[in-house]
């Protein structure tokens, strides 16, 4: 079984309040809270890039190690 190492940065002086983020991933990793996005739940993290591409701002950069 592979193991990925998944980091999900945000940075909220970037982030614009578009919500792409959020609708943009299919696995339920980014919630919105209060005034931007937060990564809830990591671990479910597939490292498919859709978040960071949707990110007109960017804003969130998904780093795989």
């Amino acid at each position: 079984m592979l193991v990925m190492n998944v980091r999900i940065n945000i940075d909220r002086n970037r982030c614009t309040g578009c919500r792409m983020c959020v609708r943009s991933c299919r696995y339920g990793v980014l919630e919105w809270l209060d005034d931007g996005p937060i990564a809830a739940n990591p671990h479910e993290c597939a490292a498919c890039l859709d978040c960071e591409r949707s990110c007109e701002a960017e804003a969130i950069t998904v780093e795989v190690t």
